[in-house]
């Protein structure tokens, strides 16, 4: 995005103000020196060469774009059909799971990345799901948004399915255009409709968000650094200096001075003449701490991570223990399976499912496994509250045993089979038929009768 395009963006919208205003104090007129301040769109919102330098040079760069992936993605997904191994072999074979966090990765990074789907169709006419069969997607490709360019998109019909996105794309440094149905297109963050034009129908960049937050931690912390290098600074006071450099004896000088700090390091002792005074003057790094504290709250802020998690410290304060945190924080990483990264799931499974069963089953169905794994104190208070629960549903009648038990099949914790269900749906069925005549009959009198 060149300047001038930003221009003429800004340019064709009209600002009106509308606040308090005191004439006298100066608030909210000219005079107020807040009155000055405003956002501006830079040249460089989408240089991807400074997000690649942060990301491979600055491990909390590194960090913000690659820990909310890792974490959302680290437990993966549960198929719940017959197929489920069927499905976790493609899985595998496809490396689904790296391809798929690669280009959320870039994602974050760039502001848009695709999974390009090589199957047994030509990748210049659009990809028919129906005709997908058995063995038809060969593998995945991941690629960012800088190595592709979108061709013919749709600006102007908002009615249609495809409004804001491309038909076709091409790959850099290759030939002929492939059609937007072989991709599965991971965006990046929202944009607004205007800069996504602008942007060439991408999102926006995590990392690029965060970018301002970073380089002030990261100055900060450098700044640090160089103060360390400085902590004490040793002061010889020597009589008629000025004389003496006045005369060229800059050398010797030198000389002394590098003889007198060499002998200090080795021995402790520095050598003074009677006319020179020495002293050592150190800098005081008092309150730096809390500076930097704070400009990391700020840069976990930007980047949506808890510091718990993005710098692996503590929780602070008395009797905390960043529990708080880390909910809040999985909850919004179960918004973004839900939100985000299901439909893009579904959509390759539209293919992997047809391409390593020959068909799309109608029981086809997976959910996500748990963020946050339970502690086996956890998880036995979790199973006794669950066995109290079904208890007394049971006792009033809301469910039945082999409901309970189907329950408990499905969940894998316990060896129950399919023949054990079947039995004790039967007994269910004998107790609440009160007319069956084998129904309180002995052995003898069944055999008999």
């Amino acid at each position: 995005m060149d300047k001038s395009s930003i221009n003429q963006l800004s340019a064709s919208y009209s600002v009106t103000y509308d606040g308090l205003q005191n004439v006298v104090s100066g608030l909210g007129t000219q005079q107020d020196k807040r009155s000055h301040n405003r956002f501006n769109l830079t040249g460089n919102n989408f240089d991807f060469a400074e997000m690649e330098a942060a990301y491979s040079e600055n491990w909390i760069a590194r960090q913000i774009v690659d820990v909310p992936v890792a974490d959302a993605l680290r437990e993966w997904r549960e198929w719940l059909s017959e197929d489920a191994m069927e499905l976790r072999k493609a899985e595998k074979s496809l490396q689904l799971r790296s391809n798929f966090a690669s280009a959320q990765r870039w994602a974050r990074l760039y502001g848009g990345a695709a999974i390009l789907m090589i199957t047994d169709q030509p990748l210049n006419q659009p990809l028919d799901v129906e005709k997908i069969g058995k063995g038809s997607l060969k593998r995945l490709v991941t690629l960012d948004r800088w190595e592709l360019s979108p061709q013919v998109v749709n600006f102007t019909d908002p009615t249609a399915a495809d409004y804001l996105l491309p038909e076709w794309y091409t790959v850099t440094g290759g030939k002929g255009m492939i059609h937007s149905s072989h991709f599965v297109r991971i965006d990046g963050e929202d944009m607004p409709r205007r800069l996504r034009a602008l942007n060439n129908s991408w999102g926006d960049s995590r990392l690029r968000q965060a970018m301002e937050s970073l380089r002030d931690v990261t100055s900060t912390t450098g700044g640090i650094a160089a103060m360390v290098q400085e902590a004490n600074v040793d002061v010889v006071k020597r009589t008629g200096l000025s004389n003496e450099l006045a005369t060229d004896q800059e050398d010797v000088i030198l000389k002394r001075f590098a003889l007198g700090a060499q002998m200090k390091s080795l021995v402790n002792m520095m050598l003074l003449d009677g006319d020179e005074e020495y002293e050592r003057k150190s800098l005081s790094f008092s309150g730096l701490e809390g500076v930097l504290d704070k400009l990391m709250i700020w840069v976990s802020g930007a980047a949506d991570i808890p510091m718990t998690r993005l710098f692996g410290r503590g929780a602070a304060g008395m009797n905390a223990t960043g529990e708080g945190d880390l909910g809040n924080y999985h909850d919004a990483l179960s918004g973004t399976q839900q939100d985000k990264f299901r439909p893009q799931l579904e959509q390759l499974d539209e293919v992997m499912v047809r391409s390593a069963l020959g068909e799309y089953p109608e029981d086809c169905e997976w959910e996500w496994n748990p963020l946050y794994q339970e502690s086996g104190t956890e998880l036995a208070q979790q199973e006794l509250a669950y066995a109290q629960s079904e208890s007394i549903r049971i006792q009033e009648g809301i469910l039945t045993g082999s409901q309970v038990a189907l329950r408990l099949k499905n969940a894998g914790r316990y060896a129950i089979t399919d023949e054990d269900i079947e039995r004790m749906q039967e007994e269910e069925r004998l107790d609440d038929d009160p007319l069956d005549p084998i129904e309180g009959m002995g052995f003898d009198e069944c055999r008999s009768g």
